[in-house]
């Protein structure tokens, strides 16, 4: 029986060793049968009938690139739990490191082993058929094992950090009051179980509308773009208000030109859409400026709540029409 964030936690870290057995055992394979030439045979894509230009390829990959990097900033999310500070920065950037190399490493190595026409057609799990031609069916048995064991420690893992977020905002008064109520093992009772049903309901709606991987992968990292334009813009707005270094403008500064790059890139209809999702928010929102006996939207925040109201309705007519923008 789980005990606590701890427990969990110590779940989390054996099937993350787990599912890097299968990724290092492929990353191997591939680099012992890489073809130079198979891996220059048309690099850019150009040469699939129908293929975009190279900008528009980029452009469409953002969310997805998105997508495999969410998640870096959890030691930040579970800061308030760790022993030591300096510890939260140094596995925020050891983690952004070892995603990238893994992704670099098995993306690259694939294209020296099948040709890019070639992988644009191979069904997902693409590494499993990868490594099936080099081992047979053990290849895509040893790739489906790690497949299964990283979904699994996925679940566990956004369960927790999902969890974390609602909890750390309640004790600092940003969200209603009962999300930080713990039980004796230290986990927030009633976050877990609101984030716990509402991981399920969404699993279920995606079910019944016939939604899909790629589904859940636009809407999850169409919703944290946001989020992510915000807190650069926050750092860039209080880097020009306070003695801070050059550095830290810098990377302010392209923090949020990449955050609006990458809005543009995702299409204003997701935009419009993950509007419609944040709708909820408002409730939680209310509730705690009751809690606290302040007033809920006032003066200019009135206009933003109009203007997130009609952009998740005009979102809304975008979807019945299945209107791409």
């Amino acid at each position: 029986m789980l005990r606590g964030v701890q427990t969990a936690t110590f779940v989390n870290y054996v099937t993350t060793i787990a599912k890097l057995i299968p990724i290092i055992i492929f990353i191997i394979a591939t680099l012992f049968a890489f073809k130079w030439h198979t891996f220059t045979f048309d690099f850019t894509g150009l040469k699939i009938d129908g293929a975009p230009s190279l900008f528009e390829q980029v452009r469409q990959t953002m969310l997805i690139t998105v997508w495999v990097f969410i998640g870096v900033e959890g030691a930040v999310v579970c800061s308030g739990r760790a022993k030591s500070k300096r510890d939260v920065g140094r596995a925020t950037i050891l983690g952004l490191l070892v995603c990238l190399f893994l992704y670099v490493a098995v993306t690259l190595l694939s294209m020296g082993v099948i040709s890019t026409p070639e992988l644009a057609k191979l069904p997902n799990p693409s590494a499993a058929k990868i490594l099936e031609t080099l081992f047979g069916k053990a290849g895509a048995f040893i790739i489906g094992a790690g497949l299964i064991i990283s979904v699994s420690g996925a679940y566990l893992s956004w369960t927790l950090l999902a969890t974390e977020t609602p909890f750390t905002a309640a004790r600092l008064g940003l969200f209603p009051k009962c999300f930080s109520e713990t039980n004796k093992n230290g986990t927030p009772v009633f976050s877990l179980w609101l984030t716990s049903c509402a991981i399920q309901l969404c699993l279920i709606m995606m079910f019944l509308i016939g939604g899909g991987y790629d589904d859940l992968l636009t809407i999850a990292s169409e919703m944290i773009l946001v989020p992510y334009l915000l807190v650069a813009a926050y750092l860039l707005k209080l880097s020009r208000t306070e003695l801070v270094s050059a550095r830290v403008r810098f990377i302010a500064s392209l923090a949020t030109i990449y955050g609006i790059w990458l809005l543009y890139a995702s299409g204003l209809h997701h935009l419009l859409l993950a509007a419609l999702l944040y709708l909820p928010g408002i409730a939680f929102y209310m509730h705690t400026k009751r809690e606290a006996g302040k007033p809920g939207f006032h003066g200019p925040n009135k206009f933003l709540l109009v203007g997130v109201i009609l952009a998740a309705i005009y979102g809304v007519y975008l979807l019945a029409e299945g209107i791409t923008l």
